[in-house]
């Protein structure tokens, strides 16, 4: 119960907790924002992100290659922009560079203050770097000493832990690109216990900074414009799945049509994505009372609307609601013949599992008869059991088994996973039913074992 308790914790509990400083501190108010790395939503959605506490937005406008003495700022094709219309807009410009090489902050300024002028709401700039190197500091404190204004600089948080020094960079405010899928927007890779670290030293360094949450997936090879998702990947007969350390890997059994793009039977697609456990985790690392110079965090990557990999829009928006980040499942079994069971899990919510090999299943439990044959229809696989006098799961045969466990190497949202055909020797006298799934945090929600509502046809 307390580790359901833990994983079902709201995201509006998190917050209240994060903001609600010491005694003496009083309450603290951290703003959040989200990057737009995949162009400008819907106006619903905007809506419903200003509702829903969104303090500002983050855009893209272009990237800037520093050269010693020298810089060369593109511009990126920017969307309608009448759609951020009473939205605090902060431009980004991803930076490139080497070395000491520091650029030329009076050019870029003089390129980016139009770009600017025409974001309505203009909030500020961030300058975004994939690794620290020293030129990058020098070329921020340029840019904002010609701006006459704090610019915000986006790195890795470990390396910002090794270089910001103590009190910070002259109007230079940090954000810490910490945890998440950093690796899927080319931030080197991080573990969880070394980001968390990093933000730990951060609180000693006497400066005020946000934190960044990467949650945008990585998919190789991307997909096409026909859209795609998990869940084409995840049917047994489709692919092979095989995690490891580089990723989620699946070897295709059949030839796929990706978004339009043609893959071959023994082609590899590899996917790493953030879903809403694993965001809600971090978070909780993130927003902790006992930082007080965090001044907010982002969401770096509106999530996309369904199908697409990880978390997605509706899910994001669900959490920030205060919704359980984890699925619920329900079975349901009905008898189409007298000895036959058709058993279906299915998924209301907008929250998926995590991928798994034996993590995500249904157990059925029976008495009064034996199993003949088992059909699995959509699940992936199955085991016979037999549960022993301590509760644990015993591998078993067929004419032994007291329970059968039907496995499903993803739960998609929305959804209905169906077609396993249990068939018996005689009909059992009774069938309970529970359910688990692994999440994208590590962690396990195992269902409650309650009797199957049986119906004949």
């Amino acid at each position: 119960m307390a580790a359901m308790a833990r994983v079902r914790l709201t995201a509006a509990l998190v917050l209240l907790l994060a903001a609600a400083g010491g005694a003496e501190e009083g309450p603290r108010r951290l703003s959040h924002r989200v990057w737009l790395l995949g162009g400008v939503p819907d106006e619903k959605t905007f809506t419903t992100l200003r509702a829903l506490g969104v303090a500002g937005i983050v855009l893209p406008v272009g990237r800037v290659e520093l050269g010693e003495d020298s810089c060369r700022f593109t511009l990126a094709q920017l969307p309608d922009l009448a759609a951020l219309a009473g939205w605090p807009v902060t431009a980004m410009v991803w930076v490139e560079g080497s070395g000491k090489a520091s650029g030329d902050p009076e050019s870029f300024t003089t390129q980016l203050i139009p770009v600017q002028r025409g974001l309505t709401g203009s909030e500020g700039l961030l300058l975004v770097s994939r690794k620290f190197f020293p030129g990058f500091a020098g070329f921020a404190m340029g840019v904002a000493a010609r701006l006459q204004r704090p610019v915000e600089v986006a790195l890795p948080a470990q390396d910002l832990t090794q270089h910001l020094p103590p009190g910070g960079w002259p109007r230079v405010r940090p954000v810490a690109i910490a945890f998440g899928n950093p690796a899927a927007l080319g931030f080197p890779a991080s573990t969880l216990q070394d980001d968390l670290a990093a933000l730990d030293a951060l609180d000693e360094a006497r400066v005020g900074y946000r934190a960044a949450v990467v949650v945008t997936p990585r998919v190789e090879p991307p997909p096409g414009p026909g859209g795609s998702s998990l869940a084409m990947l995840s049917s047994g007969e489709v692919a092979a799945f095989n995690p490891s350390e580089r990723g989620n890997v699946f070897r295709l059994r059949k030839p796929l049509d990706w978004g339009g793009v043609p893959l071959a039977v023994g082609q590899s697609v590899t996917v790493d994505v953030v879903d809403t456990a694993s965001y809600h985790r971090d978070l909780g690392m993130v927003l902790r009372p006992a930082r007080p110079l965090l001044e907010g965090w982002d969401t770096v990557g509106l999530p996309n609307a369904e199908p697409t990999f990880g978390m997605s829009r509706a899910a994001f928006l669900d959490y920030l609601r205060g919704e359980s980040p984890n699925p619920r499942p329900r079975v349901e079994a009905e008898f189409p013949g007298p000895t036959a069971m058709r058993v279906t899990l299915t998924n209301p919510t907008s929250q998926a599992s995590a991928l798994a090999t034996t993590g995500n299943w249904v157990e059925l439990r029976f008495t009064g008869t034996e199993i003949r044959d088992v059909q699995l229809g959509d699940f992936g696989g199955m085991e016979y059991g037999r549960l022993g006098a301590d509760g644990a799961w015993h591998l078993t045969v067929a004419r032994d088994a007291s329970a059968i466990r039907l496995f499903l190497t993803f739960v998609p949202p929305q959804a209905r996973v169906t077609g396993a055909l249990v068939t018996f020797l005689s009909r059992p006298r009774d069938v309970l039913e529970q359910w688990h799934v692994r999440l994208g945090d590590g962690t396990d929600v195992i269902g409650p074992l309650e009797p199957v509502a049986l119906t004949r046809r």
